[in-house]
């Protein structure tokens, strides 16, 4: 399966976090979301993101570490539809700049609330009209016990 994906997550409390070439980002606690893609293998991608032990290679790795997945929202497509689903939260929530955005011209692909129902149901309406009504997958995936970066 191909597809776009918005990974809606909860920080329990304001820290800093080393984001790579993005340096450190103080991220205030509460909700954020995500959106990415997988034009490859949706589940794949999913599935390393529920990982604890990997590599880390994009911004959102670093902010795993430290932050727990609540849910997840696919939009299966055979296009890329993750800079749509970007700029619609963009009108509707607070944005890390940068942040996951280094391959294209989005100020962002992070976004953050304080309410998780709101971002959820900002992000299953993100590609609508366009897309189908999206899948919403649950977890109670917490952080890493030990929060140290795999090599």
């Amino acid at each position: 399966m191909k597809g776009s994906y918005i990974l809606l997550m909860e920080l329990s409390g304001g820290q800093e976090i080393w984001v790579g070439k993005l340096g450190s980002i103080f991220f205030s606690g509460g909700f954020y979301a995500y959106v990415g893609s997988a034009m490859n293998g949706l589940d794949a991608r999913l599935a390393r993101h529920l990982r604890f032990e990997k590599k880390f290679h994009w911004h959102i790795d670093y902010l795993l570490k430290q932050a727990a997945i609540r849910e997840i929202v696919l939009y299966p497509s055979e296009s890329k539809v993750e800079c749509s689903l970007s700029m619609a939260m963009a009108g509707e929530f607070q944005h890390i700049p940068g942040f996951g955005s280094s391959d294209c011209h989005c100020a962002s692909h992070l976004y953050f609330g304080d309410n998780l129902s709101r971002l959820r149901a900002e992000a299953t309406k993100a590609g609508w009209p366009e897309l189908k009504e999206p899948e919403i997958r649950r977890y109670e995936r917490q952080v890493a016990a030990d929060n140290v970066e795999s090599k």
